[in-house]
């Protein structure tokens, strides 16, 4: 095996030679995100006037007798490249494209694309697998009209070509930039056992992380002695804070700073293109994630300087969700900006949890607080300015209060009436791990000095959830409930009723219910306020079960209590919800939508589709073509009379209903790869019947 540093354009050049892609090879399958990127990073490049700009591996075998190479690692970018060459030819010959040298594009085509002495009928140098051949053979040969528009090879081509024309740049501009992208050319040599080396480089699973990315751009194009500083001073203690896993944390920093939530594997384009929009220098970006890295870490730590708010961030730790981190940041350095108190802070905290509790025990979708933690803060810190009269607003509890309780849909702060009937009907014990340890924990220790560390003693197996009418019922177990047991065990046995914490062993949870309270280690023994209703009675039918049930759901009311609040805004704006929000949308009167900053009056739900649909082709027109093509996500090529025209030959289905509509958007946003809240929507106060 040899390896060497050369330039891409120079591993295509020379005669005789092909790329061919072994069949065990996956289809060619960029995205446009990864396109999107690599064409931004070659005008970068142009624009820097650097020499050169790494580009990766590729590792290649030779096949015997001849100069033919198979691509083991790199066939993703070879065919990229190969399709930008084969866009500039034709852009040129289409003469939507200068050149100083006339000649240009023949020397593309003969020497890097091509190979005109190649015995074999076909001459194209890469080799693709059969269904990317075809469609790649197109490009070089056929006219447009003959492209096959389904394949991921002729969107991508499409994409290209809409970026060259649109850079404004030469074919010679562009032909010296591709020249600078540098490859490492990896050969192996006959005796390298080529399967397993491939296997090896797409299994070791070492890739850097995103926060591995997000380092080495901010530090790699500095000095030694920068870098050497800037890590020391900060970075490090990033990592430190994080507890060396720092992705998440950087996705939340972000999450909190610009009030939408990215994918954790695209945290580094999301971050770059943070960094690169807010001009920020670099010592001051990695000052700010340090600041927020240290709150980070309090949060995660339970380690504030006031011990009740520290009680409070640990009882919501066994929930092992870190959905509010974006919020917890922005609120806690704003608590220490503002100087609020621990009870303020305690407050607040205490809002957070009867919000989040009350949504578990009505099991409501856990994936609407994302939405609702991206944003909290920032919008009661905007209320609480527009509500400020010469120095004099609102308390910040007040606002987060109102703010909460207008929550609708997916996203709603449940009232009383339908936490009271859920708290009944709940299946606790069938409740993911967390969320029933957080559950009874809560019940247990309440708000009392006096606690016991229930997290610890359930994960070393010291005590046990126990079912205390069992979940196999004895004759004598039927015979004590009654002619109705097999209802009663139905509709109770996993409520939060029927169970309570035992250190006993569990092999006796099949006894009666008195042996189970006198026995040794029984519920009369225990000192788990969980039992202190149960030692009480002499028997476990509807009845007690009822009693202990209304109980506890006192206890329940009285840790997460519907809070009321006297705060009332100015001017309360219009309802708003996103594309990627759980929210029902039918039935809604559109006033306006917002689409990447820019807001639009619009009348109809149709008129909408199709504007939108028109604004997202103009900056991913190859993923439209391709997606009309193959008729994915209601885009097609027929001008039914139920279709929209959204350009020249491509049509939206929007004669449907409000959810379909949306249900388009959503397939349409996936493939563009535009993240859904970009896309926001106004409603009228009143309900319009008209769904058009």
């Amino acid at each position: 095996m040899k390896g060497e540093a050369q330039p891409l354009i120079k591993f295509f050049d020379g005669s005789d030679k092909r790329f061919i892609i072994p069949l065990y090879q996956r289809n060619y399958d960029w995205k446009e995100e990864n396109c999107k990127q690599l064409f931004q990073d070659l005008l970068k490049l142009h624009k820097s006037g650097r020499s050169s700009h790494f580009f990766g591996s590729i590792v290649s075998s030779i096949e015997q007798g001849t100069e033919d190479r198979f691509i083991i690692d790199g066939q993703q970018r070879i065919t990229t490249v190969s399709l930008i060459l084969i866009a500039m030819v034709n852009a040129y010959k289409d003469g939507l494209l200068t050149a100083t040298d006339t000649k240009l594009h023949e020397k593309i085509f003969k020497r890097y694309l091509v190979d005109e002495y190649q015995e074999d009928e076909r001459k194209v140098k890469l080799k693709p697998i059969k269904k990317d051949m075809q469609a790649f053979d197109a490009l070089l040969y056929l006219p447009k009209e003959q492209y096959i528009k389904a394949s991921n090879v002729t969107r991508n081509y499409e994409f290209f070509m809409d970026e060259i024309l649109k850079c404004k740049l030469t074919l010679d501009e562009l032909f010296d930039t591709i020249k600078k992208l540098e490859v490492i050319n990896i050969k192996l040599d006959e005796d390298d056992d080529a399967q397993l080396i491939f296997e090896s480089l797409n299994s070791t699973g070492l890739d850097l992380t995103e926060a591995d990315k997000i380092r080495n751009y901010l530090l790699m194009s500095l000095t030694p002695q920068e870098q050497d500083d800037l890590y020391t001073r900060f970075w490090n203690p990033i990592e430190e804070s994080t507890k060396y896993d720092t992705s998440p944390f950087v996705r939340d920093y972000l999450t909190m700073k610009q009030g939408k939530i990215g994918r954790i594997d695209k945290i580094y384009f999301i971050f770059k293109e943070y960094a690169e929009k807010e001009a920020t220098d670099r010592t001051e970006l990695l000052r700010d994630m340090y600041h927020y890295a240290e709150i980070y870490k309090q949060i995660d730590n339970a380690s504030t300087q006031f011990n009740k708010v520290n009680i409070q961030l640990k009882q919501m730790h066994s929930l092992e969700s870190t959905v509010a981190y974006p919020f917890y940041m922005a609120f806690f350095d704003y608590a220490t900006k503002m100087n609020m108190s621990e009870d303020s802070i305690c407050r607040v905290l205490d809002i957070v949890e009867s919000y989040w509790t009350r949504r578990i025990m009505c099991n409501l979708p856990s994936n609407a607080l994302n939405k609702v933690f991206a944003t909290l803060h920032r919008d009661v810190v905007k209320a609480i300015d527009k509500s400020t009269v010469n120095g004099v607003g609102p308390e910040y509890v007040d606002v987060l209060i109102y703010i909460l309780l207008h929550k609708e849909q997916s996203s709603i702060f449940p009232r009383d009436d339908k936490f009271k009937v859920s708290f009944a009907e709940r299946q606790v014990y069938k409740m993911p791990r967390p969320l029933r340890t957080f559950i009874i924990e809560r019940l247990e220790n309440r708000n009392s000095n006096e606690r016991h560390d229930i997290v610890k003693l359930l994960s070393e197996d010291k005590i046990t959830i126990e079912h205390i009418m069992p979940q196999t019922l004895s004759e004598k177990w039927k015979e004590a409930l009654g002619e109705d047991w097999e209802r009663i065990h139905e509709q109770y046995l996993h409520t939060m009723a029927n169970l309570t914490l035992t250190g006993y062993n569990s092999q006796y949870s099949n006894l009666s219910f008195i042996k189970k309270r006198d026995m040794d280690k029984g519920f009369n023994d225990s000192a788990f306020r969980l039992n202190n209703d149960v030692k009480g009675f002499d028997k476990w039918t509807e009845e007690e079960i009822l009693k202990r049930q209304t109980s506890l759901l006192n206890v329940a009311l009285s840790l997460w209590p519907m809070p009321t609040t006297s705060f009332i805004p100015f001017k309360r704006e219009a309802e708003t919800a996103t594309l990627d929000e759980d929210y029902e949308f039918t039935g809604k009167s559109l006033q306006a939508y917002s689409f990447l900053g820019n807001r639009y009056v619009v009348n109809t739900w149709k008129d909408m589709l199709i504007n939108v649909c028109i604004l997202a082709m103009h900056e991913h027109r190859a993923t439209f073509e391709w997606m009309s093509a193959g008729e994915i996500n209601h885009l097609s090529r027929k001008p039914e009379d139920w279709n929209s025209e959204i350009s020249d030959g491509i049509y939206v289905w929007s004669s449907n209903s409000t959810a379909t509509k949306i249900g388009i958007l959503r397939g349409i946003f996936e493939e563009c790869n535009i993240q859904g809240s970009e896309l926001s929507f106004e409603f009228r106060p009143e309900i319009d019947d008209e769904d058009e």
